[in-house]
């Protein structure tokens, strides 16, 4: 599987979670390491750095600021994978790494 080039939007997140569903994650590299960029909604800017674990799963650390002034940063585990309506989707476990620690669940998927 290739990222780069493709964009993913959020359709779901645990509640405490700081995305929204008008967050749009893209990708611009997925070669040794895997670079990517995140905003909209409730984010007003973010970045990704990951790898490749298997073919359809990646590790990622992410950071990123919000429309309410908060800067955060997590890592999450991440697996690419047809949803229910056979789109691609790409489905994450995260945790925050700053903050409360808590971690959560989001979906997200290929636009």
């Amino acid at each position: 599987m290739k990222l780069t080039g493709l964009a993913f939007r959020a359709v779901a997140n645990s509640n405490n979670g700081s995305l929204n569903t008008d967050t749009i994650m893209r990708f611009t590299s997925d070669d040794d390491v895997i670079v990517g960029s995140y905003s909209g909604g409730t984010i007003v800017a973010g970045h990704v750095l990951a790898k490749w674990l298997a073919e359809s799963e990646i590790e990622m650390l992410y950071q990123g600021a919000t429309t309410g002034g908060q800067v955060q940063a997590g890592k999450a585990h991440a697996q690419f994978r047809p949803n229910a309506d056979g789109r691609m989707s790409m489905y994450l476990e995260w945790e925050w790494l700053t903050g409360d620690r808590s971690s959560g669940q989001s979906e997200w998927v290929l636009v």
